[in-house]
């Protein structure tokens, strides 16, 4: 098995991964309750990762996630307002 490092940690993005709260099943729209990121390891293990629900999109948890290169923890502007500074 290869060693860990805190570079090859898994991350994801900090934006909503899905959006809705709907899906169809057997011809019918069910509401949903709860999205989850499933990763299966090498070894056969599976880790959930529940998303959290927030302004109608399925979001990654704050601890999963990373800032985009270049950009501070403590102010990261909308994709569609960009930051004043450039």
């Amino acid at each position: 098995m290869a060693e860990s490092s805190s570079e090859d940690d898994l991350l994801l993005p900090p934006v909503p991964l899905a959006t809705g709260g709907a899906v169809h099943v057997g011809g019918s729209g069910r509401r949903v309750a709860r999205v989850e990121l499933v990763v299966s390891t090498e070894d056969g293990e599976e880790l959930r990762i529940p998303l959290e629900r927030h302004h109608g999109a399925w979001w990654p948890p704050r601890e999963r996630t990373a800032p985009p290169a270049g950009v501070s923890t403590d102010r990261v502007p909308p994709a569609d307002h960009p930051h004043p500074e450039g």
